[in-house]
């Protein structure tokens, strides 16, 4: 198997058209749950005002007994690959921590009960420039276990600017073996956000043959990119192809009608 060419950017008309394939759906609200507690939303894009913003995460006990959290703010980055890296508050430059205050800083929270949390967002001194940080809720491990986290799940927060937008294109892509992979072939291909807003992106990978006849859909859960980031994802394509010439061919909807694709051609030998 080997690449035949780089990626092809797909027109509007024709990302809009896949769009009705089977797999393709909407974003939703992104939801956390960890050990006996839940957290939504876990994306709280929060936009520009000239006056403090308030925004509410609901916290829910799904457990049988009382929850004792805690709830504290820190930073974070995002590498090309997707891992991320967490940094005391304010330690970054596009950091919201000295714009954001949270209301409580702890909750006891009852058996089969939710209760919110206040994020209070100051206007920033930079109109043109989006903050983020990441907000913790987590469970302390008991006392007498050592220094170790406890259970956590983390809100990320953006003091989105006042101008931008959201902004993405598939930049680069390929199709090359994987070892571990499903059937050896993967997809990989790097999303570019160059605008002020992040991005939230999911769609699927359809592969055709280049006769046009399908062989199979495979889903792209929601992945997110920091502003100016890039951000590259990888895609097992599962289908068992027999020899010849393909076409690996990503469609990615993201923002209210933003859409984003490629075609890659490749051939199995």
């Amino acid at each position: 198997m080997r690449p035949e060419s780089g990626p092809v950017r797909l027109p509007f008309r024709y990302l809009a058209a896949l769009l009705a394939l089977p797999g393709i759906v909407g974003m939703g609200r992104p939801v956390a749950a960890v050990g006996q507690f839940s957290v939504s939303p876990v994306i709280l894009p929060i936009a520009h005002s000239p006056e403090s913003t308030e925004a509410t995460v609901m916290v829910r006990n799904n457990g049988a007994s009382p929850l004792q959290l805690r709830i504290f703010a820190a930073d974070f980055d995002q590498a090309i690959d997707g891992s991320h890296s967490t940094y005391a508050a304010g330690s970054h430059d596009h950091s919201c921590a000295d714009r954001l205050e949270i209301v409580p800083d702890g909750l006891s929270v009852a058996a089969g009960v939710t209760q919110p949390v206040t994020f209070r967002l100051r206007p920033g001194v930079d109109a043109d420039s989006t903050c983020w940080s990441l907000v913790f809720i987590e469970k302390p491990p008991p006392e007498g276990t050592g220094p170790r986290a406890g259970l956590r799940i983390g809100v990320k927060v953006y003091g989105l600017s006042a101008e931008g937008g959201e902004s993405a294109e598939i930049t680069a892509a390929s199709v090359r073996d994987g070892k571990g992979e499903v059937d050896g072939r993967v997809l990989e291909f790097t999303v570019d956000n160059p605008d002020e807003w992040p991005v939230l992106a999911r769609g699927t990978v359809e592969v055709r043959d280049f006769d046009g006849g399908p062989h199979g859909v495979i889903a792209v859960e929601a992945f997110s990119v920091l502003p100016e980031h890039e951000r590259t994802v990888r895609v097992p394509l599962e289908a068992k192809l027999t020899p010849g010439r393909y076409l690996a061919i990503p469609v990615l909807e993201y923002g209210d009608d933003g859409l984003m694709g490629a075609q890659v051609a490749f051939r199995v030998e």
